[in-house]
């Protein structure tokens, strides 16, 4: 008795999600071992002797496929694994350098600290500086206007001395001028 292309399918046990993959695999099988198909009416057949070797060729290439797909998954495994360690080591070389940047951070933060406390000593002390510096100009300003005040009030002084030192010259000469008159212009009292 023949079967189609289906029936071999079914009789390897295909599911019905792989069987139009499956039924091109047993078709390309057909084609590579140049079997003959005859119709029986509208359907293509294979001789039983046929579906033998079909299905044998069939099971040898699957056999050959799961080996295959065997390794590649056993060297997927290996290769997760060497990532999984690899990845174990960065995470602990990740670990090791977070903990290195949190010192360095913490030293750089408290160094920045001490930096901002003699920064703000430093503002304290000019400000300070620069208070005082305000009171002498002041004090400046006042001693400038007290020196301005006894310069003039100086001048002033000496403008008095020089007039009761001109009176005094202008009363001398009268003195003199009397003490040398004669008689007659004392008692007239003409001196000049």
């Amino acid at each position: 008795m023949s079967k189609t292309v289906r029936e071999i399918a079914e009789l390897m046990g295909v599911s019905s999600d792989n069987l139009v993959k499956e039924k091109q695999k047993i078709r390309d099988e057909i084609k590579r071992q140049k079997i003959k198909v005859t119709k029986q009416g509208n359907k293509f057949v294979i001789a039983d002797s046929d579906v033998e070797k079909i299905t044998s060729a069939l099971k040898e290439k699957l056999g050959k496929e799961d080996s295959k797909k065997k390794e590649d998954s056993e060297e997927l495994l290996r290769l997760i694994n060497s990532l999984k360690e690899e990845n174990s080591e960065l995470r602990s070389k990740n670990e090791e350098l977070s903990e290195r940047l949190i010192r360095i951070t913490s030293k750089k933060n408290e160094e920045i600290r001490r930096l901002n406390s003699k920064i703000e000593k430093y503002a304290d002390d000019f400000k300070e500086f620069n208070d005082k510096q305000l009171q002498l100009n002041n004090q400046q300003q006042q001693l400038q206007a007290k020196i301005l005040e006894q310069t003039t009030q100086l001048k002033d002084t000496q403008q008095k001395l020089l007039d009761s030192a001109e009176k005094s010259s202008e009363l001398e000469d009268k003195v003199d001028k009397i003490e040398s008159a004669s008689l007659w212009q004392r008692i007239t009292r003409k001196f000049d």
